[in-house]
């Protein structure tokens, strides 16, 4: 069972670790902004149909706003990668000299009375917020990204899969508490 709810948890980063990979756009986006500033150039390139997002041109101010949205999709989505990895900032002040067991339950604890309840309030919100820009057409009025409904419903979505591993990382350390190893998937000895 422990590595079903294990798996499930990866099924969750996956995100996570695609987004990791816009770190290479971020960065090609960073050098071409500070290229076209020097240069004086305002407009990179234009079309004449619209383009989801991009609108008819592709400005300093478009890349600008793709800075902020890779960002944003790195430190949402990373988010999660690192929660289920326990990479991420934890407060172990509390449990550093505790048992083994003990760390547990207050992992348990933590996850089921803390952590869930952010998310589930968040992924609530944030989906009025999403739909909101939807529902407006919110998009930049400086000639930058369009469609702020796309970056927006990433709030949402990341914390709806934090939430879910969370609540899968919390029956997981039920089931070892019961006395069922996290490592061997059966009963402990």
């Amino acid at each position: 069972m422990t590595r079903f709810l294990h798996r499930l948890q990866s099924a969750c980063t996956w995100p996570g670790r695609i987004v990791g990979w816009l770190v290479l756009p971020l960065i090609l986006s960073v050098c071409l902004t500070v290229l076209a500033a020097q240069l004086g150039i305002n407009v990179l390139a234009e079309w004449a149909e619209p383009v989801p997002l991009f609108g008819k041109a592709l400005t300093v101010n478009t890349l600008l706003d793709l800075q902020w949205h890779i960002f944003a999709l790195i430190v949402l989505f990373g988010g999660v990668y690192a929660f289920r990895d326990n990479s991420h900032v934890a407060v172990d002040v509390f449990s550093s000299g505790l048992p083994e067991r003990a760390k547990l339950a207050l992992r348990l604890f933590g996850d089921l009375v803390f952590l869930l309840p952010f998310c589930v309030i968040i992924a609530w919100y944030g989906y009025g917020f999403a739909e909101k820009a939807f529902i407006s057409s919110e998009g930049s009025t400086y000639g930058g990204l369009l469609d702020r409904w796309m970056i927006k419903a990433a709030i949402p979505a990341a914390f709806s899969l934090l939430g879910l591993c969370a609540l899968l990382r919390a029956l997981s350390i039920a089931l070892e508490l019961a006395g069922f190893s996290a490592k061997h998937g059966g009963a402990a000895r």
